[in-house]
């Protein structure tokens, strides 16, 4: 004999599933997507704005060499990506598609702006070695201003 469940499972033709059951206005989900990238340019901004201040050293001297590698633009800029990837994946997963998809492509942008800053402070603290000189002295430490090879410029003494 076979007894009822305790807790019965609800008829799946009954009607919609739990977490699709409202529809969403497309342009409200349009306009809860931009607000969010609206926010969250503005945050960026404020961020860029106080990294840039952080660096102008009013009256300090300035050390000899390169200056070292400085990690905090990558960091901020890549923790605000990933914020704001996982808001487009929640968005998403909540029925709001559009607001989702405009998240995650803003996500895209902010991996790129990451990548552009931690580029450029790394072409900041690696600078390009000094071109070596163009003429070839040889071995007497002269240049050859005939035109001749080195062999020749060598033999002559001058």
């Amino acid at each position: 004999m076979t007894r009822p469940s305790p807790s019965p499972r609800p008829d799946q033709r009954s009607g919609p599933r739990p977490y699709a059951s409202r529809a969403v206005n497309g342009c409200l989900d349009v306009v809860l997507g931009l607000l969010m990238v609206l926010l969250e340019a503005l945050i960026c901004a404020v961020a860029a704005l106080q990294l840039a201040l952080s660096r102008t050293e009013p009256g300090g001297t300035k050390a000899a060499g390169p200056p070292p590698m400085d990690w905090t633009p990558v960091l901020v800029f890549g923790a605000i990506a990933a914020v704001t990837c996982l808001f487009g994946v929640v968005l998403i997963r909540s029925n709001w598609p559009w607001a989702g998809v405009i998240q995650l492509l803003a996500a895209l942008v902010l991996c790129m702006v990451t990548v552009q800053a931690g580029h450029g402070d790394y072409r900041r603290s690696h600078p390009a070695p000094a071109p070596a000189p163009s003429d070839d002295p040889g071995r007497t430490g002269h240049q050859c201003l005939s035109g001749g090879d080195s062999r020749e410029c060598r033999d002559s003494g001058g």
